[in-house]
């Protein structure tokens, strides 16, 4: 029986104490403090702030912009041949046009550097690369030591809080992944960081779980290796380790439990990631729940859940068609809503919060203020850690932090040299926020009072109403 099986006859169900009515009045409250959010943040939104909103909501809301641009990336951004990435781009315009959901400057830049770029393609791909970069900035850091610490000290005057990505994608050889390891050791070391992120697909190639005991020892070895230089620090660093597929869900739990169980590694608080557009998150959180409840009676540290709703919904999908698999997660968005909220609940119950800490993960601003207003009903206001995406959405990050006093960054970083995993990042984050009822397409032009202002708090209530109907 695996780890989750064995979890499913505690998984979280809710809390039947707790009346009716109180549960309603407080999801009204959520509604009505998303709304004084949200007119926070509008009304101290920075003329750039607004300038990139216009743009994103332009795109959100174009198809063939959103397809124009996937395109782009794959047949032009990320090829390194400049003279096959020019003819990729003079093909892409000539068969697609150029969509209207791109600026008025974009769209004749994008022409005449169709035009021109088979007879000059190193000189349009460097300008198309750097047009790129410069749309990036500030939602990918530069990991090049002068502007990172120029960027951590600014954060830091705010008083916000940074949890750095080294982006990477899954690494398909071991000498990748020891550079990429030993990229994020020193990212770690950095005397002005303490906080980084860390997929175990990143540091350790080719992942099996099907040599189970090989694989978990195998791993263990990278982590310590993270964790030896967090618990070296006064005070110690912080190590997240974030999920991606679904099929590293349990491997990634094995190892995490299996180092953290260790005498050496006994006292330091580290993290781990659950999505909740996976049904097996359910379990997962209540086996890891009942682990830290134990190692904490050991007198052992805390751990910190970071509760997202998940990234690689299309990857999951492809690769379950693409084998004749049912895919893993659920098939609605309403399904991973009703999901997410079970998860709040249940990682916000007080008996866990000696040895649970909880990220709430979100953008979605009824989302943040139920959950706030769930752990002060409870009285661990404390053990919750409100946690967005650096560079989309300044002005809400602001509000968030003037109402609550903290807000943690997840902040992605990337040398030069790995720029087409930043890419990669960019289109996997558009693509998880384009669906028509996603929050943050949505949340470009939400204001309060509006038709889209009351959806989005309709959504949210049937999401809370259906949070112990979910099935696992």
């Amino acid at each position: 029986m695996t780890t989750l099986d064995a979890a499913q006859p505690s998984a979280p169900d809710g809390r039947a104490d707790e009346d009716p009515a109180d549960a309603d009045a407080l999801v009204e409250a959520a509604v009505s403090l998303a709304g004084e959010l949200l007119a926070a943040a509008e009304a101290r939104r920075t003329r750039a702030e607004r300038s990139r909103q216009r743009r994103f909501a332009r795109l959100l809301q174009d198809p063939a912009a959103i397809a124009f641009t996937v395109e782009l990336t794959d047949t032009v951004v990320r090829v390194t041949d400049r003279g096959r990435a020019a003819r990729g781009l003079a093909g892409l315009v000539a068969r697609r046009g150029v969509p209207a959901g791109f600026g008025r400057a974009d769209r004749l830049a994008l022409r005449v550097g169709a035009a021109l770029a088979p007879r000059a393609p190193r000189l349009i791909m460097r300008l198309v690369v750097a047009r790129v970069r410069a749309e990036s900035r500030g939602v990918v850091l530069p990991a090049a030591a002068p502007r990172l610490a120029r960027y951590l000290a600014r954060r830091r005057r705010a008083g916000i809080d940074v949890n750095l990505n080294v982006l990477g994608e899954a690494v398909l050889g071991e000498e990748e992944a020891g550079r990429r390891l030993t990229t994020v050791a020193a990212t770690l070391a950095r005397p002005d960081v303490a906080y980084v992120s860390v997929k175990l697909s990143a540091v350790a190639s080719q992942l099996n779980p099907l040599a189970w005991d090989h694989e978990v020892e195998r791993i263990a070895g990278r982590l310590r290796t993270l964790y030896r230089v967090a618990a070296a620090a006064s005070p110690p660093k912080f190590v997240n380790l974030d999920m991606e597929e679904y099929r590293d869900l349990e491997l990634t739990m094995a190892v995490f439990q299996r180092v953290l169980g260790e005498p050496e590694f006994l006292a330091l608080e580290a993290g781990i990631v659950l999505q909740a557009y996976l049904p097996d998150s359910v379990g997962a959180l209540a086996t890891l729940t009942q682990w830290a409840v134990a190692r904490r009676a050991r007198g052992g540290a805390g751990i910190k859940v970071r509760l997202v709703k998940g990234a690689n919904l299309a990857m999951e999908r492809v690769e379950a068609e693409w084998h004749g698999w049912p895919a893993a997660p659920y098939a609605t968005k309403a399904e991973v809503d009703g999901n997410y909220k079970r998860l709040v609940e249940f990682a916000l119950r007080a008996e866990h919060t000696g040895a649970v800490r909880v990220g709430i993960a979100s953008h979605n601003l009824f989302d943040v203020a139920w959950a706030q207003l769930l752990a002060e009903r409870r009285g661990i206001a404390t053990r919750v850690e409100v946690e967005m995406l650096e560079g989309m959405a300044g002005a809400e990050v602001r509000a968030v932090r003037r109402t609550w006093g903290r807000i943690l960054l997840y902040a992605p970083v990337t040398h030069r040299r790995d720029f087409p995993n930043a890419v990669a990042y960019l289109v996997r984050r558009l693509d998880e926020n384009t669906a028509p009822e996603n929050y943050l397409r949505a949340a470009f032009s939400l204001r309060p009072g509006s038709a889209g202002f009351a959806e989005q708090a309709d959504r949210f209530r049937s999401a809370v109403a259906a949070r112990h109907a979910v099935a696992t």
